[in-house]
C-alpha cells in the first residue's frame, strides 16, 4: 500500500532531502559536462544569458571568471548563492566526499557502473519526452531505443547495449525545453546541497520531477521504486562528480565563479542544441586537404670576396722565358 496522502509527502520530503545530501555540491553542472570547461578565454555561446562544463578547466587560473570574459546567468542574489555554496561545501568536505569515497572503494567497479547505467536507463522515457515537446523526434526515437534495448537485452540498464551499438546517449530536460521556446534563464541560484540551477531549469527540475513518465506509471516520489530510484540517483551523480569537484576545488582561485561558467555554458549549448543548432564537433569540420608544403629554407651560396679598390690587381700569368737554358 501506498499509505495516506500526508504519509507520502512526509516520504517524498525525506527522500527529496536525502538525494540532496547525496548529491553534493556537484551535481549536474559538473558531471555532465563535461563539459562545459571552462576558462576566461572561452567564448560566449548563442543564449543571451547563458554561457559547456564538463565543467572544469584543463589548467588554472589565477583569476575569476568575470562578466565580461563570458555571458553568464545573471547573479542578482550572489550574497545568498556564495553563503549557500560555502555551506555545501562544508557539508561536503566533511561528510558527502568522505561516505562517496568509501563508496568508490567498497563497491567494485562494475557494479558501480551498472547501477549508474541503470539509473540513466529510467531517464530515458523522460529524456523522449522532452524531445518530442521540443519536437526533435530523431533524438526522441533513439532514446525510445534506447530505452527498449537496455531494459530488455541490457538486464533492466544495467549493461549500456544500446550504446555499444552506437545508439548514444543524449540529455533533455524540461528547462531545456522551455529554453528552446524562449523562457529566459532567470536568476542563477545556488541551490543548497543540490548544486547550480536557475530559476527557469529549477522549475523545470520540479516538472521533470512530478511528471516523469516512468514515474507515473511505476511509480515516483513517496513509493518504493521512487524512493529507491532517488537514493540510488543521487549516490551515483555523486560519484560520478567526485573527481571533477577536487579538480575544480585544486586549479580554481574562485570556484564559485567557475561553477557559475560551467554551468551557464552547459545550459547554453544545450538549448542551442534543442532550437537545432548543430553542437560544435572538430571531428566534423570539412576537410580542406593537406596543409601545404612550405619550400624549403633557401640553402646559402658562397660568396667570392669583394675586391678592395685600393688594393693592387693580382699578377698575370708571366711570360715565357726567352733563354733556352730557363
Amino acid at each position: 500500500m501506498r499509505g495516506d496522502p500526508a504519509q507520502r509527502i512526509g516520504q517524498a520530503v525525506l527522500v527529496a532531502a536525502l538525494g540532496a545530501v547525496l548529491a553534493g555540491v556537484g551535481r549536474p553542472a559538473i558531471a555532465q559536462t563535461a563539459p562545459a570547461q571552462d576558462s576566461p578565454k572561452m567564448d560566449a555561446p548563442a543564449e543571451g544569458q547563458s554561457l559547456p562544463g564538463p565543467a572544469v578547466a584543463d589548467q588554472a587560473v589565477s583569476a575569476p571568471v568575470s562578466d565580461d570574459a563570458v555571458a553568464l546567468i545573471p547573479d542578482p542574489w550572489s550574497g545568498p548563492n556564495h553563503a549557500f555554496y560555502r555551506l555545501s561545501t562544508a557539508i561536503d568536505r566533511a561528510a558527502i566526499a568522505p561516505a562517496i569515497r568509501v563508496y568508490d572503494r567498497v563497491v567494485p567497479t562494475p557494479i558501480r557502473n551498472g547501477l549508474d547505467n541503470a539509473i540513466q536507463n529510467l531517464a530515458e522515457p523522460r529524456t523522449a519526452a522532452n524531445d518530442i515537446l521540443q519536437g526533435r523526434f530523431k533524438p526522441a526515437g533513439m532514446a525510445t531505443a534506447r530505452f527498449a534495448i537496455n531494459s530488455t537485452f541490457g538486464l533492466a540498464g544495467l549493461i549500456d547495449l544500446a550504446g555499444r551499438s552506437g545508439i548514444e546517449r543524449h540529455e533533455s530536460d524540461f528547462g531545456q525545453t522551455m529554453g528552446r521556446y524562449g523562457v529566459k534563464s532567470g536568476p542563477y541560484i545556488f541551490v543548497p546541497l543540490a548544486g547550480p540551477s536557475s530559476l527557469r531549469d529549477g522549475v523545470g527540475r520540479l516538472v521533470d520531477i512530478f511528471a516523469d513518465p516512468l514515474g507515473l506509471i511505476v511509480g515516483g516520489l513517496g513509493t518504493t521504486f521512487g524512493d529507491v530510484r532517488a537514493g540510488v540517483s543521487a549516490v551515483t551523480e555523486r560519484s560520478s562528480a567526485d573527481d571533477q569537484l577536487h579538480q575544480v576545488d585544486r586549479e580554481f582561485v574562485d570556484p564559485y565563479a567557475a561553477i557559475r561558467s560551467a554551468y551557464s555554458q552547459q545550459r547554453a549549448s544545450q538549448i542551442d542544441i534543442a532550437r537545432g543548432h548543430a553542437q560544435a564537433d572538430v571531428n566534423r569540420l570539412p576537410d580542406f586537404g593537406p596543409p601545404p608544403q612550405s619550400p624549403p629554407p633557401a640553402q646559402a651560396q658562397p660568396t667570392q670576396p669583394t675586391a678592395d679598390p685600393a688594393d693592387p690587381p693580382p699578377p698575370g700569368p708571366s711570360a715565357p722565358c726567352p733563354h733556352p737554358e730557363c
